[in-house]
């Protein structure tokens, strides 16, 4: 009995037909080892209805998955990917608020040692104003207890050698 039926399809339009690429469609039929019917203009492969049941009937048996499950299990992936993502950054964040304490007592240390410092400067400046007072009085007395210059003339040359 005469197949009735001549319509015949492309590799495109039998992906389009299946819902796939054309290039999945082009490697299935090179899988299956399809014969095309007919070689038209351009060297376009065209094949009859058999061929395309046999292409519907290799993806309907091929196996998938309920689109239910499918979804919940990568729902639940993406779910875990993300819990994984926040304990990783919740880590971090523990290591950086770690840093930030170590950070903060030795901004204290040196804050103190500032204290200090602007403290003792504070008193050396107040004991070298003192001294300078203190060597400004010398001075005064000094001046007013030492005895009026001798002229160098006085002395040999012996004293002037030395001194």
């Amino acid at each position: 009995m005469a197949n009735t039926n001549s319509k015949f399809y492309t590799n495109k339009d039998m992906a389009r037909i299946c819902g796939v690429s054309e290039a999945s469609m082009t490697n299935l039929v090179k899988s299956l080892e399809l014969a095309p019917v007919k070689t038209g203009k351009y060297g376009r492969k065209y094949y009859n209805s058999k061929a395309l049941e046999k292409v519907k009937d290799h993806y309907r048996n091929k196996a998938k998955p309920s689109i239910n499950s499918s979804k919940s299990a990568t729902k639940d992936d993406i779910i875990k990917q993300q819990q994984s993502h926040i304990e990783d950054l919740q880590a971090q964040i523990k290591i950086l608020n770690q840093q930030l304490e170590v950070k903060d007592s030795q901004i204290e240390i040196q804050n103190e040692q500032l204290k200090q410092n602007t403290q003792l400067l504070s008193q050396a400046h107040i004991l070298t104003l003192q001294a300078q007072k203190s060597n400004d009085g010398e001075e005064e007395d000094k001046v007013k207890k030492r005895p009026a210059p001798i002229s160098d003339n006085s002395h040999g040359w012996l004293w002037k050698m030395f001194h």
